[in-house]
């Protein structure tokens, strides 16, 4: 066997014990590793000021502050109603609840018989039951995202401390010139970065359009607009997880005009315009004129592909989504000028 033959073996082998040894950390890595790659030109723009200690451990606190303490902040909002939620007031107001609706619905009768079916398996104590069930299931699955958060930020750092390193060693063994492989990082960190400023924008924009219009209505603006933000994240229902109960609950204070107004207002105006209409735009306008990327990708592709990533990878899934595709057209579009480059045909004069 040559020698060359036996190295591919051996390094094969020992890759996949690698992989099999560290793959319960491999999402965190990978995570930590995208996030390093989106926000590097934060790192470097602190080490102007601090050194390189300092500065990594900065970054790892603003990143914190942006995507951790929010939601953390609406685990303990909801624990907190969780606990001092009244039963005996609830269940009345429940059964108050479905009585009225089955007398209003007595003028329907096809509607009524149904109804009834339907209604007679639900009491307070079921729905107490399921969302206790659904509290504990919460919890953990809250208890998992502390500790995948924990390691994110562990590895975090030291992707900020040796980034420049490690990425200096990854352009001398890739098989590429340096200035193809920079390309290759430059165009899919640049990806990153338009996908990580169009959420926090999108964010954003959704939670105060939300959190503006609850305010007149007397509601808790601040816990409702930082959910209704986050929702917005979550691909195909969103925001519905929020308003849809929102207007439940102004129903049942017999407040039916404002529950049709936050109803058409978050799907029309949030749902219709900012997420459908203003989003797409959001991502051509920061690709073209704030980060000005060279790599031709179609924003409606990577609108696409953060949602395949979320439904695929969950809340990460919108770094590792736009990724994995933007890292295949780069790649595509090496093949192209590189290896599948024809040779110009030359006509001879007669």
């Amino acid at each position: 066997m040559r020698p060359v033959y036996f190295f591919w073996l051996l390094f094969a082998v020992s890759f996949y014990w690698m992989l099999y040894l560290y793959e319960d950390f491999l999402m965190d890595l990978l995570i930590a590793g995208l996030l390093c790659v989106t926000v590097f030109w934060l790192k470097e723009f602190f080490d102007h000021y601090m050194n390189n200690i300092c500065s990594s451990l900065l970054c790892v606190v603003v990143l914190l502050s942006f995507l951790v303490v929010p939601m953390y902040f609406l685990i303990y909002k909801s624990m907190d109603f969780i606990t001092h939620l009244n039963l005996e007031k609830f269940a009345f107001y429940f059964n108050k609840s479905k009585s009225d609706l089955l007398l209003y619905l007595e003028h329907f009768p096809a509607l009524s018989t149904y109804a009834h079916k339907l209604l007679s398996n639900f009491s307070a104590q079921t729905l107490m039951s399921y969302a206790l069930h659904l509290s504990s299931g919460i919890g953990k699955y809250s208890l998992k995202f502390a500790s995948d958060t924990a390691m994110v930020l562990v590895f975090l750092f030291l992707c900020f401390f040796y980034g420049q390193r490690f990425y200096d060693y990854i352009l001398e063994i890739l098989p590429f010139e340096k200035i193809q492989s920079r390309g290759i990082f430059r165009e899919v960190a640049g990806i990153l970065r338009v996908v990580l400023l169009t959420s926090i924008i999108n964010v954003v924009l959704q939670g105060v359009a939300f959190g503006v219009l609850v305010v007149f209505f007397g509601l808790d603006w601040l816990s409702l607009g930082i959910l209704y933000g986050l929702a917005s994240l979550i691909p195909i229902v969103g925001g519905a997880l929020v308003w849809l109960p929102v207007s439940v609950y102004e129903l049942y204070r017999n407040h039916p005009t404002i529950a049709l107004i936050i109803a058409l207002y978050s799907v029309i105006f949030i749902g219709g315009a900012i997420d459908s209409l203003i989003k797409p735009w959001l991502i051509g306008f920061i690709k073209r004129q704030v980060l000005k990327i060279s790599l031709k990708i179609n924003e409606i592709l990577i609108f696409f592909s953060i949602l395949a990533g979320i439904s695929k990878f969950g809340f990460w899934g919108i770094a590792v989504g736009p990724t994995i595709t933007a890292f295949f057209i780069v790649l595509l579009r090496l093949y192209e000028k590189v290896f599948s480059s024809k040779p110009k045909q030359v006509s001879l004069p007669k």
